[in-house]
């Protein structure tokens, strides 16, 4: 028996829901990246149609949803009805590989920027709320690293194309921001102060 690969694909089948869902309706043919025995096959094709296996997916997708999720709250909100694709796309091609589901942050901060940038992801407001948030959760990750004293006056600034105020007040009550807020030029500022982050902004930058 290849217990190596029958193991790593039952992981792999409660780590990524496509491939528990392509092994129970599509059979041994979505197994071929493994090692495997007939035997086991048809082991890994009988767990992916138990009740068992869509709750092992929804905890395992639950786990490594939270670090993304407390990261880039506002993020998730404004993507909605992408997100779950998006977390599939991410999931199918990335394995954890450690038992605390560390990284998830980074990786789906670095495939919301690489579908930003190449156009295949938008939302209204997404590229500031993202750009935001991901300097955000860099001072965050400094400041669990390094003595919050040196720390104090850290700062990071971003650029606002609409009104924060208007969507960060919303964002942060889980709110779609409205459809018109205001346009225009901001700088906003996200500071350490008294081991806190403090986001601040002046007013607009005049146009012309």
């Amino acid at each position: 028996m290849a217990i190596g690969d029958f193991q790593r694909a039952l992981a792999d089948m409660t780590l990524d829901a496509r491939l528990a869902a392509a092994v129970r309706d599509r059979g041994a043919g979505a197994l071929d990246g493994y090692a495997l025995t007939e035997r086991e096959r048809h082991r890994l094709m009988t767990v992916s149609r138990q009740d068992g296996m869509s709750v092992n997916c929804s905890l395992a997708r639950a786990n490594r949803f939270g670090a993304i999720h407390d990261a880039f709250t506002m993020t998730c909100v404004l993507l909605q009805s992408q997100l779950r694709d998006l977390l599939d796309e991410l999931w199918s091609r990335r394995r954890p590989d450690n038992y605390q589901l560390a990284g998830e942050e980074a990786a789906f901060a670095a495939l919301v920027e690489s579908r930003l940038a190449d156009g295949t992801l938008d939302a209204p407001y997404l590229a500031e709320v993202f750009r935001y948030e991901r300097i955000c959760w860099d001072l965050a990750m400094e400041l669990r690293l390094c003595d919050r004293t040196a720390m104090e006056g850290r700062r990071r600034t971003t650029r606002f194309l609409h009104d924060p105020g208007a969507l960060l007040d919303a964002l942060s009550r889980y709110q779609l921001p409205p459809a018109d807020v205001p346009a225009d030029d901001y700088t906003v500022t996200v500071l350490v102060r008294n081991g806190d982050l403090v986001a601040e902004w002046d007013e607009a930058v005049p146009t012309s």
